[in-house]
């Protein structure tokens, strides 16, 4: 096809030369019409073809997250750039024919701009602002001028140059644009807004934007985004408004099932009528045989929106349905798991069942979620959670048992040992079941709609760890089957390491097993094997009694702290430190429990309060809970000598700061003997090692750092330290670099005027409107332009061009210096401004040095005002 059409266009390109050639005085129409015609219809042509095949491919390979705002540009997928690296190499290279070859056409500034969005999606980010920035400068017409500045809006905010996309962004707001350049316009500056995190922004320039494009599925899906904003903005009805514009642009079928899902979300509810609609609407969702990939969010919008009227219990079924009907989208299934998570934790207050759901969102949430931290937060608190729960319940189970005589134990041992024996059997005949309807294990957990959630209970609906008979009878259940096998990872699999350790008798007998009958146990001795494994668990003796009553203590401190400081729940807290107290009086804990049960009660119970102060100042009258409760300052007042040496060492550091050394010597070395242990060493010996580099030099104040470092490496001031010694390896590197600096001392060229300041986007909105207008006030006959650009890190300029040579530029520069200064309103900002030629220019940028050019300004110019 593409061929047909170029044969096509030669056609008729030969007619029109037969047509033009009749008339002489047409010569030289024929040869710039020629070359308009075959730079855009072949290199021009093909360039851009391709350049659309790479831009479609990175949009088509984005996959949007609809849990989150939509990105209003596709971000460039580096993966699919580099294999699309010979394409983007052809596309600048038929770019540049068109450039090279028909330099006369008017397709050499968009070819010029092909290859800076090519540039661009290399990473090429200063080269392709180069190419943008020349079809600025140098293209004749007007509208190709703001279109090549549209794209460059995009590289400068891919390249982190945001300063700089800003100043492009405020410049074309002020130029009368084409349409199809304000469409470029307000797209580019949307995503440069949403990039920065300036939502409102972005409502702004989408709103303009979808006003100037043209029906379709960009245009809804920009509709699609304004609905999103203005929904977590609870702007509900405006939100509604755009969704439903979004099904008026022909969206793809993915864009408007989630519009129409949104939509229900933002419908206002105003009687029961409403909510049967809802329901009523997720449920043809359901059945639309189109949504079967979909049904893991319409479950979850469902739960969402019954969770939203205060109905837990139809929530939660949803909930689970969304985990089951997800079959290749994790993410949505974390959410899932999450909200049932948080149901559990924040509403049912049904911790272990929460601990389960959040382990299974923590295992397959994606990282970049921004709710991930707070699920891998209380992933890691529930986690110690049930283990303190674990610790007291076990051990008070066992501790119990050890009180009860034999002959009761031997009969409970005898009732959990039938109750175990009856569930085995019910539990076979639900295998037997499971297996004739072909459910496997793997299957199930593959599709389970709960998450992994061990069964740990006992026969009789206890915990299965709280009953020592139990656990015995799992233990002989497992040698029965397994054997007396050693401790270690992997046991299934490795055959050969476990049964090494077997005696050679053993093997013999295994290796015969098919020919040989093993003798059986009887039931007597199979009974008083597992009688002995259950008393084996028993604590009977005062050490193994005395380690679990420890652990126990150490449980329920560990517990009220994670209730109190992290979940929040200050009633089970306190409920679980006056149990701690009333287990064990004498605990090690009781000074600061005393202390938190004060706080706790101080203003809900004052005469309460008052008993665990009065306690807590007769018994612990020393430690600092006591002295708190004397004195709530006390932590600020503990240190009399920190405090003085406090006062010292701001003394020394006055005096220091008005330069006078020896005088701050004197007191930094005063304060150090008579206080030669405190808390406020560290810092008067490193304002010490600053006064030695001023007063001895560069080499003392490192050798008098690197001290520091090895004498205090606990030292808050450790980094700062560590800091000043790597800024002086950089001082040193700057001036190895600014003497290989080289100044072209040639001045007949094109001179500039630089202002350079610290970065400020107050100013860089404010600067080259101010210098502009001066210029055209003093000079108008220069027709002068400012502009901002990034300098490096720290620095930002505003370059004002151009002067025709250096004595116009010079001029210029004495009036800008004298009274008359724009700069004279900001004389509290730090500045410095300089003319310089275009070469040198070069020069300056690339060495990214602001002080660089210093002596050869002031050695070549003449600069008095």
């Amino acid at each position: 096809m593409l061929i047909k059409i170029k044969k096509y266009r030669l056609i008729l390109f030969g007619l029109f030369l037969i047509i033009v050639s009749c008339s002489p005085e047409n010569s030289g129409v024929i040869g710039y019409s020629y070359h308009n015609i075959t730079a855009k219809y072949n290199a021009y042509f093909i360039a851009n073809e391709k350049l659309d095949e790479v831009l479609l491919e990175i949009k088509e390979a984005h996959k949007n997250n609809f849990n989150r705002v939509l990105k209003v540009k596709a971000p460039i997928d580096t993966n699919i750039v580099n294999s699309n690296t010979e394409k983007i190499e052809d596309i600048i290279k038929k770019a540049s024919i068109a450039i090279q070859r028909h330099e006369v056409s008017k397709w050499v500034d968009d070819s010029y701009i092909l290859v800076g969005i090519a540039r661009m999606l290399n990473q090429e980010y200063e080269e392709s602002i180069e190419t943008l920035k020349y079809v600025n400068v140098n293209s004749e017409d007007e509208q190709t001028r703001y279109y090549a500045l549209t794209h460059l809006i995009r590289t400068f905010t891919e390249y982190g140059e945001l300063n700089n996309a800003l100043a492009v962004i405020d410049y074309l707001n002020r130029q009368k644009l084409s349409k199809s350049n304000q469409r470029y316009l307000y797209l580019n500056a949307a995503y440069y807004y949403q990039i920065t995190n300036n939502p409102n922004n972005v409502i702004q320039y989408l709103s303009a934007a979808i006003k100037v494009m043209p029906k379709g599925p960009e245009k809804a899906k920009m509709h699609f985004i304004l609905g999103q904003l203005f929904q977590k903005s609870k702007l509900d009805a405006v939100a509604y408004d755009n969704y439903s514009q979004v099904l008026e642009n022909r969206p793809p079928y993915e864009l408007s099932f989630y519009a129409r899902l949104n939509m229900a979300q933002v419908t206002e509810l105003t009687k029961g009528e409403d909510v049967k609609r809802i329901r009523k609407y997720f449920e043809q969702l359901l059945k639309d045989g189109k949504n079967v990939e979909f049904r893991d969010k319409i479950y979850y919008e469902m739960a969402e929106f019954e969770l939203k009227q205060g109905n837990i219990k139809e929530a939660i079924p949803f909930y689970k349905s969304s985990i089951k009907s997800s079959v290749d989208n994790p993410r949505q299934k974390s959410f899932s798991y999450h909200k049932l998570g948080k149901v559990y934790f924040d509403r049912l207050k049904e911790y272990p069942l929460a601990k389960a759901y959040y382990d299974s969102a923590f295992s397959i949430m994606p990282k970049d979620e921004p709710i991930y931290p707070q699920v891998e937060t209380r992933h890691a608190v529930l986690s110690e959670f049930i283990k303190q729960i674990n610790t007291i319940n076990e051990n008070d189970s066992l501790l119990n048992l050890a009180q009860m005589d034999s002959l009761a134990l031997n009969n409970l041992f005898l009732s959990k040992r039938k109750e175990r024996i009856q569930n085995e059997k019910e539990q076979e005949k639900k295998e037997r079941r499971a297996k004739r309807n072909q459910a496997s294990y793997t299957s199930n957990n593959a599709f389970n709609d709960s998450p992994t959630i061990q069964n740990n209970s006992a026969p009789g609906g206890g915990f299965y760890f709280y009953d020592p008979a139990t656990v015995a009878q799992g233990r002989n259940t497992f040698k029965r089957i397994w054997g007396d096998r050693s401790l270690q990872d992997n046991w299934r699999t490795k055959r050969n390491t476990v049964f090494e350790e077997e005696s050679s008798a053993t093997t013999e007998a295994t290796a015969s097993n098919e020919s040989v009958e093993q003798p059986k146990i009887s039931e007597e001795d199979l009974i008083a094997q597992e009688r002995n494994e259950f008393f084996n668990t028993i604590p009977f003796d005062t050490a193994s009694q005395r380690k679990m009553h420890e652990e126990m203590e150490l449980a329920y401190y560990k517990l009220g702290n994670i209730y109190n400081f992290d979940l929040q729940e200050k009633e089970d807290a306190i409920t679980t430190y006056e149990k701690l107290l009333e287990k064990y009086p004498d605990t090690e804990y009781r000074a600061e429990i005393l202390y938190l049960l004060y706080i706790y009660y101080e203003e809900r119970n004052p005469e309460k309060a008052k008993q665990f102060s009065q306690e807590l100042l007769n018994r612990f009258p020393d430690t600092i809970f006591g002295k708190l409760i004397e004195n709530p300052n006390y932590q600020e007042e503990s240190n009399v000598a920190s405090a003085k040496v406090k006062l010292i060492y701001e003394d020394a550091y006055r005096v220091y700061q008005e330069q006078y050394y020896d005088s701050a010597l004197t007191i930094i070395n005063n304060g150090l003997n008579d206080y030669p242990e405190n808390d406020y060493e560290d810092n008067l010996v490193l304002l010490k090692t600053l006064i030695s580099g001023v007063q001895n030099g560069k080499n003392t104040y490192r050798f008098n750092l690197q001290k520091f470092m090895e004498d205090y490496p606990e030292s808050e001031l450790y980094s700062f330290a560590k800091t000043l010694l790597a800024a002086i390896d950089e001082l040193d590197q700057k001036q190895l670099q600014k003497e290989q600096i080289k100044y072209i001392p040639y001045f007949e060229q094109t001179h500039y005027f630089v202002v350079v300041y610290e970065k400020n986007k107050a100013l860089s909105g404010i600067l080259p409107s101010e210098i502009e207008s001066f210029a055209e006030k003093f000079f108008p006959n220069e027709n002068l332009n400012a502009g901002n650009l990034i300098f490096n890190d720290d620095y930002s300029m505003v370059l004002l061009s151009e002067f025709e040579g250096k004595e116009s530029a010079e001029a210029f520069y004495k009036k800008f210096n004298s009274d008359l200064s724009p700069l004279k309103n900001f004389n509290s900002l730090n500045f410095s401004n300089f003319i310089i030629s275009k070469d040198n220019f070069q020069i300056y940028y690339q060495a990214k040095m602001v002080d660089s050019y210093d002596e050869f300004f002031n050695n070549n110019y003449q600069i008095t005002p």
